[in-house]
């Protein structure tokens, strides 16, 4: 009795597809070339560790972008997404990752963290910003800024072309460590 018939009448049944959805990924395949490839200049270095970073990971670009080193232990392949580090998750939710146990991958993500702990406080980035007079990694930002997760877009498509390899959207790096996940 107090539901009304008008609202009723909005409701409708949802259209079942037959059709599988293909999705797209990014393939442990594409990333032990990504991870394969020389990177000249810390530019492709930071590039090619936060693209393997992301699919071992399964982070979100947000997060990403916003990993203090503190919060990132490579050693114990533990990531700490808390907001309480600077981390800027969605829903502001906490969450601590484990890293895919993938040692060719693995090896390119220490490398770039034993580079970027050598210059960088704790609290500085782990995707690392760079000084626009120097183009060296800069100690003095240590926080993101508003349209870091563009920035990280770009530099990832840009080092991708540069290579010639596919460009996925940061996102499809996260299906990647899912779909890796779930065939273990």
């Amino acid at each position: 009795k107090h539901i009304k018939q008008a609202w009723i009448k909005t409701i409708k049944a949802k259209r079942l597809s037959n059709v599988p959805r293909t999705s797209e990924y990014a393939t442990l395949e594409e990333m032990l070339v990504i991870a394969a490839r020389p990177a000249q200049g810390a530019f492709a270095r930071r590039a090619r560790a936060g693209l393997v970073f992301l699919f071992l990971s399964g982070a979100r670009i947000g997060a990403f972008v916003t990993l203090p080193l503190q919060a990132v232990d490579i050693p114990n392949r533990t990531v700490y997404q808390y907001p309480s580090l600077g981390v800027r998750t969605k829903n502001n939710k906490h969450a601590q990752t484990t890293l895919l146990d993938i040692p060719q991958l693995l090896k390119v993500v220490q490398d770039w963290d034993d580079e970027v702990r050598s210059v960088l406080p704790p609290n500085g980035l782990w995707f690392a910003p760079f000084s626009h007079q120097t183009g060296l990694i800069d100690p003095s930002v240590t926080q993101a800024g508003e349209h870091r997760i563009n920035l990280a877009r770009r530099n990832f498509k840009e080092w991708l072309e540069q290579e010639g390899l596919t460009y996925h959207s940061p996102h499809k790096y996260r299906h990647g460590h899912i779909h890796y996940k779930n065939l273990q």
